[in-house]
């Protein structure tokens, strides 16, 4: 099954499709090459497109972490998504988390 989204930063808007059977991601057609654990947090991410997702809630169900503590794994690991997407389109949420920015289609 794939999911494809529209992403937009400022005018411009960008396709992202999620290949769950095939665990690939593309972005405006190109394979994107994310390694399994930034997949995982795509995916999370993009389970709720729009709105955010906590740090804890992220190390709970991309990471498998019960009790999380304090760890910058989700911030180090949101970094190279964003660079290997080519564009941010994760969102910091002050305080909270993060969230993709993006519609579905």
């Amino acid at each position: 099954m794939s999911n494809i989204y529209t992403l937009k930063k400022n005018k411009n808007a960008t396709l992202l499709s999620i290949d769950e059977d095939e665990k690939k991601v593309f972005v405006n057609g190109s394979l994107c090459d994310l390694t399994q654990q930034e997949y995982s947090l795509l995916v999370r991410l993009a389970g709720q497109p729009d709105k955010p997702v906590s740090r804890q809630d992220l190390l709970r169900d991309a990471w498998g972490y019960l009790s999380p503590g304090e760890t910058r794994t989700v911030d180090v690991h949101v970094q190279r998504l964003r660079k290997k997407l080519g564009f941010s389109c994760i969102e910091t949420v002050y305080r909270l988390g993060y969230r993709l920015c993006a519609q579905a289609v």
